[in-house]
């Protein structure tokens, strides 16, 4: 039986969708309160004022402020991003083809980080105040606190410049040297994404271990732990299906907003290792002042981030029994 009710969800949906009209409307004002404007490079010297007006009017900038407005909050409600005045395309098929990029890498990294993270914090919170746990405590907090960037530069002097294991730049070998095929696709692109999973994952993995850890150290106290320990369940047995379980609400937390960022965390690593996904699009937008461009990716990272908040809630009813949400109404 559910523990969430329907009227609880419809009014979370409808404070999803009013969040989004508002952090659109935010990115509008704060995108045109820049100095310069994107149509600046399509004018030239020798144009003359009807040219220039013909310019401004073809992107819709002649056009008052409160219109331009009302246009762009029908658009994207709609899904119609226009066009890159810079890249000559459609803003829709640049996010498609960069999108799937930027997930392949930190999806692949997501997964790894949630996966070993929440393991060693279980196990370290389980037996705590040991050798093992004070150890990989205290060097996880060094890790932690080491710049992703930083890393990653660590590791391509190391596995590319110095040991030549590794490519550490673009998604594809650039002048290949056999033919294109489908299994010759899939491993050139593991073997250039090898090198930047290792990297992120060195500190990925050490925030949700420092979530689950103390989460284990407060739940091995419950007394529904010293219940399923008393009826001569195994430790194995205790410790994963009744501690780890209730520790895991927070991680599961963590996890699911960590998902929205995947394009926010993007923007620096896809520049050091030159990947060509939603990270460089960003950069590049906002550096040549392409609003189209720029407005479409944050609204796509605003949309994952209120999305991930919406889940959030229904899966804490899941993870958590003693959670119902609006049961009462």
């Amino acid at each position: 039986m559910t523990r969430i009710s329907g009227r609880y969800l419809a009014k979370r949906i409808v404070a999803s969708y009013l969040t989004l009209l508002v952090i659109m409307s935010l990115m509008f004002v704060l995108l045109r309160s820049m100095p310069g404007s994107f149509i600046t490079s399509l004018i030239s010297s020798g144009m003359t004022a009807e040219q220039v007006e013909a310019v401004r009017e073809t992107w819709g900038l002649n056009e008052p402020l409160w219109k331009q407005y009302v246009q762009f909050m029908i658009n994207y409600q709609t899904g119609e991003f226009g066009r890159s005045p810079t890249r000559n395309t459609q803003v829709w098929d640049l996010i498609v083809r960069r999108f799937p990029r930027t997930v392949v890498l930190f999806g692949a990294t997501f997964l790894m980080g949630y996966v070993i993270g929440p393991l060693v914090g279980m196990y370290l919170g389980w037996y705590r105040g040991t050798t093992a746990d004070k150890t990989v405590w205290s060097s996880s907090l060094i890790m932690y606190s080491m710049p992703a960037f930083w890393i990653s530069w660590l590791f391509i002097w190391l596995l590319n410049f110095e040991l030549g294991w590794l490519p550490s730049a673009y998604m594809f070998t650039q002048f290949p040297e056999f033919e294109w095929t489908a299994f010759t696709v899939i491993r050139d692109v593991l073997y250039h994404i090898t090198l930047p999973i290792i990297s992120l994952t060195f500190i990925g993995w050490v925030g949700s271990m420092l979530i689950m850890r103390p989460q284990m150290n407060n739940v091995t106290d419950e007394g529904y732990v010293f219940l399923a320990q008393a009826k001569g369940l195994s430790e194995r047995t205790v410790m994963i299906k009744h501690a780890a379980r209730n520790a895991l609400i927070p991680v599961a937390t963590a996890a699911i907003i960590s998902l929205a960022f995947l394009i926010d965390g993007a923007v620096i690593v896809e520049q050091v290792f030159s990947w060509p996904g939603m990270g460089q699009l960003i950069v590049s937008a906002v550096l040549n002042r392409d609003f189209p461009v720029a407005q479409a990716t944050f609204f796509m990272l605003a949309v994952l981030v209120v999305i991930a908040r919406l889940l959030t809630d229904v899966a804490y009813t899941y993870l958590d029994p003693r959670i119902k949400f609006g049961e009462q109404e």
